[in-house]
């Protein structure tokens, strides 16, 4: 490789998005379709879930991964480590039931036993795209006391999403978990927590380069 290579490889600008996103084609659609979402990066999904619960009360939603459930990979055991109390929340009993093994905190599964807790932050990570009726779950999210809620679920739009699909004349073949039942983008997970919640958006991220979309909610000003 010559120095010249070297040189450009060396400098060459990270793009912040994927290529196919560069052409500004919404300029040819009327405003009203057209939503604009502020986004902001963050590497390491993880080590950003650990610094926003660090000596926090949380309640974490989803927090099982059963009946895939590995504890070295398992984010509710993770972040027991580093909260200063950790509840979970599943519909799935003997998930939970697993789960007690490792983390031996408090664990619901009907919504009316978390109405006397207060939590520094509500976790829900992707969990919205498995839900059967979102518009419920969110309502019953409202319910929840705290003081931030964080919201995550991975985005249609990612390139790594995008480019592991397969279309011929008669067949569409997409990689997805079996159990999903929607794709979001920014705008789309945005605008249905604000529209089934008492809940407002105040930032969006963009976890582990894109793939994954993460809305940072509080309750709404009742004024």
């Amino acid at each position: 490789m010559n120095i010249r290579k070297i040189i450009k490889k060396t400098f060459k600008r990270k793009s912040p998005s994927p290529k196919y996103f560069k052409t500004k084609n919404y300029k040819s659609f009327d405003k009203f379709w057209v939503q604009k979402v502020t986004v902001k990066n963050i590497d390491n999904r993880l080590d950003f879930f650990k610094e926003r619960c660090a000596n926090k009360d949380v309640l974490h939603f989803g927090c099982t991964d059963w009946p895939i459930f590995r504890p070295e990979k398992n984010l509710h055991i993770q972040l027991a480590k580093v909260a200063k109390l950790i509840h979970g929340f599943d519909v799935d009993l003997e998930g939970i039931e697993n789960l007690k093994k490792y983390v031996n905190q408090k664990y619901f599964s009907d919504y009316i036993n978390i109405e006397n807790h207060k939590y520094d932050v509500c976790l829900i990570p992707e969990t919205i795209e498995h839900v059967d009726n979102v518009k419920t779950f969110l309502e019953n999210i409202s319910k929840v006391n705290a003081d931030t809620f964080l919201i995550t679920a991975p985005n249609c739009f990612t390139e790594v999403h995008i480019n592991r699909n397969y279309r011929d004349k008669n067949h569409f073949i997409e990689v997805v978990h079996p159990d999903h039942n929607c794709w979001y983008s920014p705008y789309t997970l945005k605008n249905q927590i604000e529209k089934y919640s008492n809940l407002e958006v105040k930032n969006t991220y963009l976890l582990n380069k894109g793939m994954m979309i993460c809305c940072e909610a509080v309750k709404k000003s009742s004024s």
